[in-house]
Formats: structure tokens, sequence, C-alpha cells
């Protein structure tokens, strides 16, 4: 053996990190076979697959061990330090979305903070450069444990839209608490202030509802044209879809067997630590606009390993007002599946998919112009440290009009399972612009003749049917 110095340990480390440890196992094997075959295999994959030579990492924006939050003052943290509002460490991040200001303004990095029960001071924020989070759009509407429903009570994730709104889906629940009715608001990005609140009527949400995971469609005839907005929220716990009709102020909700979670997949392992979670419908993503003016909407629970989409024509339906129950061939399911569970997802305008998964924790790609199949899965990042759970991800248009994708992952095993430890990062955002992300991956090549949707369009033909004949639930027949 021949000496091999620290730096070339430091650098051999880095160069490997940025491959699919699947790939790895691949050369190994192969140089156990002689070093020609090895070479052969080599020359090959460097000539012939050109995804090998792709970018494959995530800059990390900003990281915690646990979140530090900026108070009006230092009165206002000692009664949240008292009264338990502020319990240091209770804290976890799941959402992130950014808003890019023009005018030599800083960007805004936004997070979210569910409070699943007491100590969160803050549940929704603003990250600074030292990654201090600051109430957002203050502290009165965030300081609130469920005695003003005016303000903000919990919130899991938010949306900002080409209309520089960001949308805000607030449970109105703390822990298994209903505190106040769900409800959808909408705040101007250049002057901060509330435009839009929507209160979930009680007929639309039940006892056991989670409104968490708002994606939004705005149709738009010209610049700044922001009047045809719809808002889908996925009910993670009620196993429901709200569709709201922004223009109209009001919102239906949609069943379907899809948006439940799958007793075999809930089950997880991260970084060996195991824990039970049977959460439904999470993961949403919006297509691009078509040639025919529709979008998909794909979505999977996150007890699941399965991919489904539906037409968001059918969603906007008002029909549901009347009968909340979809037809069971309105959505459908693909046929081949994730190998492992998945929590966020997003597309970008080439109609390619982002998501994380959980074994190897990684961030992946799929063409919707090519077949929903793990041979068409590509990997552009992957760490088994700092992507264990992506439970935020967004892409994000800059200034300049390219994309980007921004991530939020944490150490959510730990927070499940109680071991969450404040010696080690736990929490991080990861940053990069799309181009320079995928480099030539192989999600950026899809057959010629195809457009984004094509596997989308194969499994959801043009139909009218819109409720089905029955409704979920055996006393539905009595």
């Amino acid at each position: 053996m021949f000496p091999v110095s620290e730096q070339q340990f430091t650098l051999c480390d880095e160069l490997l990190s940025q491959y699919d440890p699947r790939v790895l196992d691949v050369f190994k094997q192969e140089l156990s076979y002689g070093m020609e075959r090895f070479f052969l295999l080599s020359f090959c994959l460097a000539c012939c697959w050109p995804g090998l030579g792709a970018k494959s990492d995530l800059r990390v924006v900003r990281q915690w061990a646990e979140l530090d939050f900026a108070f009006p003052s230092e009165a206002e943290r000692s009664l949240a330090l008292a009264s338990r509002a502020y319990v240091p460490g209770n804290s976890v991040p799941i959402d992130v979305d950014v808003h890019h200001r023009g005018g030599g303004q800083m960007s805004r990095i936004f997070i979210t903070i569910p409070r699943f029960d007491e100590g969160r001071p803050m549940t929704l924020g603003t990250v600074d450069e030292r990654g201090q989070v600051s109430a957002y759009p203050d502290y009165q509407w965030n300081n609130n444990q469920g005695q003003n429903c005016d303000g903000l009570t919990s919130v899991f994730r938010v949306a900002i839209d080409e209309c520089s709104r960001l949308w805000v889906m607030d449970t109105g629940k703390i822990g298994d608490t209903q505190y106040c009715p769900p409800q959808l608001l909408a705040f101007d990005l250049g002057t901060d202030q509330l435009i839009y609140r929507f209160k979930v009527n009680s007929s639309l949400y039940t006892d056991t509802s989670l409104y968490i995971t708002p994606v939004v469609d705005v149709r738009s005839r010209g610049a700044g044209d922001c009047a045809d907005t719809f808002v889908y929220v996925g009910d993670v716990s009620g196993f429901s879809l709200l569709a709201v009709d922004v223009a109209g102020d009001r919102a239906w909700r949609i069943t379907h067997r899809l948006f439940f979670p799958f007793p075999s997949r809930g089950s997880f392992t991260i970084d060996g630590e195991s824990f039970d979670l049977m959460d439904g419908i999470l993961g949403m993503a919006l297509s691009p606009v078509s040639r025919r003016n529709e979008r998909y909407l794909y979505f999977h629970a996150l007890a699941s390993t399965t991919e489904n989409v539906v037409r968001t024509s059918i969603l906007r339906n008002s029909s549901f007002l009347t009968n909340p129950n979809a037809d069971p061939q309105a959505m459908n399911v693909f046929p081949e599946e994730r190998l492992t569970q998945s929590a966020a997802e997003a597309m970008d305008r080439n109609g390619i998919l982002y998501f994380g998964v959980m074994d190897p924790p990684s961030i992946l790609c799929w063409n919707s112009a090519t077949e929903f199949a793990p041979r068409n899965f590509h990997t552009i990042a992957v760490n088994q440290e700092t992507l264990q759970f992506a439970s935020g991800v967004k892409v994000v248009n800059n200034l300049k009009g390219e994309q980007e994708l921004w991530v939020l992952t944490s150490s959510f095993q730990r927070v499940m399972t109680g071991t969450l430890n404040s010696n080690r990062v736990n929490f991080r955002i990861h940053a990069e612009k799309i181009p320079r992300l995928l480099g030539n991956n192989p999600c950026t090549m899809p057959p010629k003749d195809r457009l984004h949707g094509y596997h989308a369009n194969l499994i959801t033909p043009m139909t009218d049917r819109i409720h089905g004949s029955y409704r979920y639930g055996a006393v539905s027949y009595l």
C-alpha cells in the first residue's frame, strides 16, 4: 500500500460524498473482478452516463442545533420563558420558502414552526444572516397559544406565489386541541399587510383534520393579473383536500381513497432510528400549465411509496360544495413506486419534480415527460447526515428569472423518538440554482417527442365523471 496523506483522505471523502452510495457499491463489486474490467466500466460510465458528472450537492444556507429567536424585548423573552410559551429546544422547523426582493433589499427566508405542543414562541418567522428567527408579520400575530383566533395558532407550511403573496395555512390546532377554526391567510410581501383571510367552516373539517400543505394555482391572463386563484390544501390526518376559490371566497372539501396512508408504509427508519407515523396526503406539487390550460396536481401520503395525480379542473369543480366524494377514477396512482417514503415535493417550470427520500437520505429528481418509475429517478444530492428528512421543498424564482431549489431538512426521527440532542446540528436549510444543481443530469434530457405530464396524460383520461356513486365508510351504506 502506498502512503495516503490526511489531505488526500479529505479530498477523496469530499468527492465520494457526491455520488449515490449504490453507484459506489457497483464500483466496489466490479473492482473485485479485476482491474481490467473495472477500468472498462469506468470508461463506459464516463463516456455514456452524463448524470455521473453532474454537480450533486446543495449548499447549506442556515443550520441550527436548536432555533434561536429574536424577541421584541428582553421583557417579552422573560415572559415567554416564565409562561412556557418558550421552552428552548422545543421548536422544530418544518417548511421553508424564500422571497427575493429588488431595490437592494435583502432576500427573506421564511420558516414555519408548528405548535405540536408548548414552548414554541413563534409559528411563522423570517431568518436573518445569523440564523435568528423573527416573528412574521410581527410578534403580536405569533404571541398566541390558542387564545386569539385572529392571530396565528399553528402553521405547518406556506407558499409564495408569482403575485408576491405569502399564503399561510393556519391549522388552528395545538397538539390535539382545536382552539380555533383552520384559516387560510395571504400577506402582501410588498407591504407585509394581510390582504386575504378565509376561515374554514366547521362543515369542512373533522375532529382529526390537520390542514397543513397549501399549493397555489394562479391562472393569469396577463402581467399583474392574480384574480383567478385557487389554493389546494392537504388534510394530513383527516385524509381529504380543501379547494379554496379565492375570487369566490368559498371552499369545498374533497375526499378520495388516495388521500389515505398505507398501513404497511407507516414505519420509518432514518439513520438507525425508527418511528411510526400514519400520515396521509402531505407531499403536493403543481405542474406547469399545459397547452390546454390544464394543470396536474401530483400528491402522495407520507405513509406511502406511491405517487398520485389529478387534473386541477376536477378540483376546481364547485359541485363538491354539495357532494365531497370524488369518483374513484377521477384520481389515479402511477403503477410503479418509490423505494422508500417521501415527504415534501415541488415541480419546476420544466415539469421536473424534486423530492426527498429516506434511505439513503437523498434529494431526487424525476422528469414528468418520462414514466414515473425508479429507473427515471435520478439523485441530485445525497448525504447520510444532512439530508435525513426533507420536510420542506420549494422551487423559487430569483430576480434574474432563474429557478432555485430550497430544501429544509431535519433529524425528524429524533424529534419523534425524543432523542434530539442540542450538541449536534439538527436542522438545515439548503439551496442551489437548479441549472447548476442538475448539470447534465438525465432529468434534463427527456425523450424529444414528449412533453411534461406525459405519464399523467396516460393514466388520467379526460372524463366528465367527478363524483363517485358511494361514500367512504361502512356507515354510509346504512
